[in-house]
């Protein structure tokens, strides 16, 4: 089997492949003390592959647990200038995040033209991708739980329970008009990047949307109400890992 891990901010995701490439499980975890205690049965693993947001000491022992556990290398995926006809536009690359390359290149991969990902997380980022797999730059702001934690630790504001539904229209209390602005600048930013990224498309063009991240399934429907074509796509990190490491 091959094990999958995506090494983000603030947790670690991980995913094993059985035959033929199918997910076996998967499963989100805190820390590498969490993801040691996960797979401390013998389970057979013939290869890992890896993708890291933190710091060098978190994957130097991730690294090191591989080798001890199954005496293999992990494969750690890094970013290139050109894979799989995308081409990336940062001068330099070692400031884009592999996860948000890895998402591009298994969002690239499934469309073949134009494209944009949206990964909702953490922090909300969008990467433009043109039908030739030029990436042409993208966004990055606060998620929606950073927003509301800067917020509140800015600000007198204080929120209780957050609303059980969340809007895009105007609020009438104070969480109400927090949560649902909060969404709405998200939901507008999304959609004018929509907007640049088809800029110029044939008519009989239209750029796919890719969403990721925790917060994806919360943001869609908003974003299919403004008829962008949507696809939300849990694992397209994982997906760009056999892409790039494959």
């Amino acid at each position: 089997m091959i094990l999958e891990l995506d090494i983000g901010n603030s947790r670690i995701k991980w995913r094993l492949l059985g035959s033929a490439s199918a997910n076996v499980s998967s499963g989100v975890l805190l820390n590498p003390a969490e993801l040691k205690d996960k797979f401390t049965g013998q389970i057979s693993i013939e290869k890992v592959r890896i993708a890291c947001v933190r710091d060098n000491n978190t994957l130097a022992e991730v690294r090191e647990w591989v080798r001890q556990k199954w005496r293999i290398e992990a494969e750690v995926a890094k970013v290139v200038r050109r894979c799989q006809g995308l081409k990336v536009s940062y001068v330099d690359l070692s400031r884009l995040g592999v996860d948000r390359w890895l998402a591009m290149l298994a969002a690239f991969r499934d469309s073949r033209t134009a494209c944009m990902v949206v990964d909702c997380g953490t922090a909300l980022t969008v990467d433009m991708i043109d039908s030739s797999g030029q990436h042409q730059g993208g966004y990055i702001v606060p998620g929606i739980r950073l927003m509301l934690e800067t917020l509140t630790r800015n600000t007198s504001i204080k929120l209780t329970e957050p609303p059980q539904v969340y809007e895009t229209t105007p609020g009438n209390s104070t969480e109400a008009a927090v949560y649902n602005g909060t969404l709405k600048m998200l939901v507008a930013l999304i959609e004018k990047a929509f907007l640049e990224a088809s800029a110029g498309l044939p008519a009989e063009e239209v750029c796919e949307v890719y969403l990721t991240g925790g917060d994806a399934g919360r943001i869609s429907c908003f974003l299919a109400d403004s008829g962008l074509p949507v696809k939300i796509v849990p694992d397209l990190v994982f997906d760009g890992l056999s892409v790039a490491l494959g």
